[in-house]
């Protein structure tokens, strides 16, 4: 009589790859996907006080409060706006340091029902593929 063997270590190893990780990963990075990003009135306002343009600023008005999902489509818009690509190269790193992120209201919700969806397709292909119940 084995304490340990290998169906044992086969349903641990399924159990951490299905179960485990994608829980912690879930979590870790849901809210992160959920936000959308935008540049408001302060970020301008400290974009001035760091001595950066007008030049730079003025273009940027037209998309304070506008939400952007992707952070880098915001960045693009912000290029496209900027006449003078050189200047937008100079003051990129201070433009993206002042665009802020918006959470997504009730993540935690938007957490519970994916891992429900997620847990509830697993125990269906449990099912499907073993119906004797032995992983």
């Amino acid at each position: 009589m084995d304490i340990i063997n290998w169906g044992d270590f086969r349903r641990g190893t399924l159990a951490i790859l299905l179960v485990i990780i994608p829980t912690l990963l879930l979590s870790n990075f849901i809210e992160p996907v959920l936000q959308s990003h935008q540049i408001t009135g302060p970020g301008l306002w400290q974009l001035k006080r760091s001595k950066v343009p007008d030049t730079v600023i003025e273009p940027l008005h037209v998309l304070r409060l506008k939400p952007y999902f992707f952070k880098f489509r915001l960045m693009n818009e912000i290029e496209l706006r900027i006449a003078d690509p050189a200047l937008y190269k100079k003051y990129k790193k201070k433009i993206e340091s002042q665009i802020t992120s918006i959470s997504m209201p009730a993540v935690e919700y938007i957490f519970l029902v994916t891992l429900a969806a997620y847990y509830w397709i697993l125990w269906f292909l449990t099912r499907k593929y073993f119906p004797d119940g032995k992983v």
